[in-house]
């Protein structure tokens, strides 16, 4: 039970860094392309859309960076992910009512879900599997194939 626990917290912890980095392409294209946002229902043009973009942009990619980077913060960061993805939530849906007759985008509340599970499950693994730090076979393998692709890097750059 505890290693499918483990694998499920897996798969759901790079599902979520490619749900970040899917958002920080999102917010980044709409930078380049045009300087236009909602903020709580109120439309924002020109700079303060360009600086929310962008600060949307890298709460997503800082978030994706973190949890590659630093897995020993895994707790910490899924929490925040959790805030960024029910803040983009709330913020989408007063847009949405204020615009619209809609309630709310089904697609931002899957994120939402989606991070929240993952905060869930990362924690009883957590708990659980405390003292067992051994890799799971979907970690083995996404470490070996980052661990190739490194090793690729590291050639090309030597010659």
């Amino acid at each position: 039970m505890k290693r499918i626990l483990k694998n499920f917290d897996v798969l759901l912890k790079y599902a979520l860094i490619a749900i970040l980095l899917l958002s920080f392409l999102t917010y980044i294209f709409v930078f380049i392309i045009n300087w236009e946002a909602y903020y709580f229902g109120v439309k924002l043009n020109g700079t303060p859309a360009g600086l929310y973009l962008f600060l949307k942009a890298i709460g997503a990619g800082s978030l994706a960076f973190l949890l590659i980077k630093y897995r020993r913060y895994t707790l910490a960061v899924a929490a925040l992910a959790v805030l960024y993805f029910g803040y983009t939530f709330v913020d989408s849906a007063v847009t949405i009512q204020t615009l619209t007759d809609n309630l709310y985008s089904p697609y931002l509340l899957k994120l939402f879900i989606i991070s929240l599970v993952f905060l869930i499950i990362h924690t009883l693994v957590a708990i659980l599997c405390k003292g067992d730090d051994n890799p799971t076979m979907i970690e083995s393998t996404i470490d070996s194939i980052f661990a190739k692709i490194g090793t690729k890097k590291r050639m090309v750059t030597i010659y």
